[in-house]
C-alpha cells in the first residue's frame, strides 16, 4: 500500500495512474483508418505525421529546458492540456487542416512531456534512495501503460466500427482525470535558477556541450533515431497493414490487447532480461527482432502475419526500459530533462525523415514494398551504428 501522506510515495502513485489514463487514447489501434474516415487520406496521413514529429523535434530541447528551470509539475499540466485540445479538434472536426492543427498541438504536448516524465519518475526515486530499481520501476510503469493500452486500443476497435468518431469522444474524460491528477505531483527538486531567456539560453548551452562530450549519450541517440522511429511508424501504419493481410477491423482491438499485454509482461522482464543479456546483446537483440519483423511484414501473409507486428510490440518494452535506464545512468538531476529530451528528439528527426518517404513508397508502390526496402535500410544503418557501438567499447577498456 502506497502511502499518499509521504509526497515521493504520492508522485510513483500519480505516475502510474497517469501511465494508464495518459494512454487512455481509443484512436490509436485504427490510427490510419480514423484518419482516412475523417476524409484524411493515407499520403496526407504521412504528411501530418511528418510535421508532427518536426514540432516535436524543434520543441524537444526548449521543452527540456523549459522543464528544468521552470519545474516539471508545471510542464506537464501544460503538456497535458494540449493533449486535451488534440482528442477534442479529432472529436469534433475533419479534413486535413483541422487534424494538421491537432498534431502541431499534440506535438508540442510531446514535447513538453518526453522528457519530463522520465526526469520526475528518476528524480523521486532519487528522492526515495531508491533510483537503483529505476529499471525495474520504469517495468512496472510500463505494465499499468500496456494492460491500459491492452483494454483501451480492444475497445477502440470496436467503437471505430459503430461510429468512426467514438474513439476520439470516449478518449476526452481519460485525458481529463489524468489532467487533473497532475495537480498532485509534487517536485522533487526545486530549481534554483529562475525562468528568464538569459538563463534558458544558458542552460540550453551547458545541456548541448554536456551531451556532446558524452559520446555514449551520443550512440544512444543515433540508436533512439533507428529504432524508436522505426516502432514508432511501423505501429503508425499497423491499420493498415492488418487490413492487407485481410484482418477485420473488428479484430484489430484483439491484436491491440495482445500486443500491449505482450509489451506489458516484456517491459516488468526488462530488468531481469537486460541482468541476463547485458548492454552489448541486449542492443543486438533489439536491432535483430527490428529488422527481422518489418522485413518479414513485406510478405503480406494473410492472417499469420500479424505475429511480425506483434514482435514489434513485443520488443518496444524492453526497449523503452532499457534505453531510459541507460540514458538516465548518464545525466545529472540539473540536466536530466534536457538530456532526456535530446535523446527523446532524435526519435522525431527519424520520423520527420523517413515518414514521408514510407508514405510515398506506399502510394507509388505497396505497403509490402515499404516495408522490404524500410527492413534492408535498416539493416545497413543498425550494422554501421554498431561498429561506432563497438569503437566507444574498445575507448571504455583503454581508459
Amino acid at each position: 500500500m502506497i502511502n499518499l501522506k509521504n509526497p515521493w510515495k504520492r508522485n510513483l502513485a500519480v505516475i502510474y495512474a497517469n501511465g494508464g489514463l495518459m494512454w487512455g487514447r481509443f484512436t490509436i489501434p485504427v490510427l490510419a483508418l480514423f484518419y482516412i474516415a475523417s476524409q484524411v487520406p493515407l499520403e496526407q496521413f504521412a504528411i501530418i505525421m511528418s510535421v508532427f514529429a518536426l514540432t516535436t523535434l524543434l520543441l524537444e530541447i526548449p521543452t527540456g529546458v523549459l522543464a528544468d528551470l521552470l519545474g516539471k509539475k508545471k510542464t506537464l499540466l501544460i503538456g497535458r492540456a494540449m493533449y486535451i485540445i488534440e482528442i477534442a479538434l479529432f472529436a469534433f472536426f475533419n479534413g486535413f487542416w483541422i487534424f494538421l492543427i491537432a498534431k502541431i498541438i499534440s506535438g508540442i504536448g510531446v514535447s513538453l512531456s518526453s522528457g519530463t516524465e522520465g526526469a520526475l519518475l528518476y528524480d523521486t526515486l532519487k528522492r526515495l534512495g531508491i533510483e537503483k530499481e529505476h529499471k525495474r520501476i520504469r517495468g512496472i510503469l510500463n505494465v499499468v501503460s500496456g494492460i491500459s493500452m491492452a483494454i483501451v486500443f480492444g475497445v477502440g476497435a470496436y467503437l471505430f466500427t459503430i461510429h468512426y468518431k467514438l474513439p476520439a469522444i470516449a478518449s476526452l474524460p481519460l485525458l481529463v482525470i489524468g489532467f487533473l491528477l497532475t495537480f498532485l505531483l509534487k517536485e522533487p527538486y526545486e530549481n534554483k535558477k529562475k525562468l528568464n531567456l538569459s538563463n534558458s539560453w544558458r542552460h540550453l548551452k551547458q545541456g548541448i556541450r554536456y551531451f556532446v562530450k558524452q559520446k555514449y549519450l551520443i550512440y544512444l541517440a543515433s540508436f533512439t533515431l533507428l529504432a524508436g522511429s522505426a516502432i514508432s511508424m511501423v505501429l503508425s501504419l499497423s491499420s493498415s497493414y492488418l487490413e492487407k493481410i485481410m484482418v477485420p477491423i473488428s479484430f484489430m482491438g484483439i491484436i491491440s490487447f495482445i500486443s500491449y499485454l505482450l509489451y506489458s509482461y516484456s517491459s516488468k522482464m526488462a530488468y531481469k532480461w537486460e541482468a541476463f543479456f547485458g548492454e552489448k546483446k541486449s542492443l543486438l537483440l533489439i536491432k535483430f527482432v527490428i529488422v527481422v519483423s518489418i522485413i518479414a511484414m513485406s510478405l503480406i501473409i494473410p492472417y499469420y502475419g500479424l505475429i511480425f507486428l506483434i514482435l514489434i510490440s513485443f520488443i518496444q518494452g524492453f526497449y523503452e526500459v532499457i534505453l531510459s535506464d541507460y540514458t538516465n545512468r548518464h545525466v545529472k538531476s540539473s540536466h536530466r530533462a534536457t538530456m532526456l529530451s535530446i535523446n527523446n528528439m532524435f526519435d522525431n528527426i527519424g520520423i520527420f525523415i523517413l515518414f514521408p518517404v514510407l508514405g510515398w513508397m506506399i502510394k507509388e508502390y505497396s505497403i509490402a514494398r515499404m516495408h522490404l526496402l524500410f527492413g534492408i535500410f535498416l539493416a545497413v544503418a543498425f550494422t554501421i551504428s554498431f561498429f561506432f557501438y563497438l569503437g566507444l567499447r574498445r575507448k571504455d577498456k583503454k581508459n
